[in-house]
């Protein structure tokens, strides 16, 4: 078993989405936040198939976004975990 986070970090911005109940908007900015710390279910989902730990087909199945996910693992080489 492997864990596999997402991180949010409560931003003043992320703060005024989730008061303007804004939350859609709240993925892209976990995509674009890593310099405040935050980080994607799918990113670590991808490094974690990257250093072996869980296999591309187990990581399809958590992700959140499978098709945005299945074409990214594509394009980038990954190992699969064995």
């Amino acid at each position: 078993m492997v864990v596999a986070l997402e991180i949010l970090v409560a931003t003043v911005v992320i703060r005024n989405l989730i008061r303007k109940g804004k939350t859609f908007q709240i993925p892209s900015l976990i995509q674009t936040g890593q310099q405040f710390g935050m980080q994607s279910l799918d990113l670590h989902l991808k490094h974690l198939v990257g250093k072996g730990l869980m296999t591309r087909e187990e990581a399809l199945k958590k992700a959140l976004d499978p098709r945005a996910f299945g074409e990214a693992s594509k394009r980038s080489p990954l190992r699969r975990a064995g």
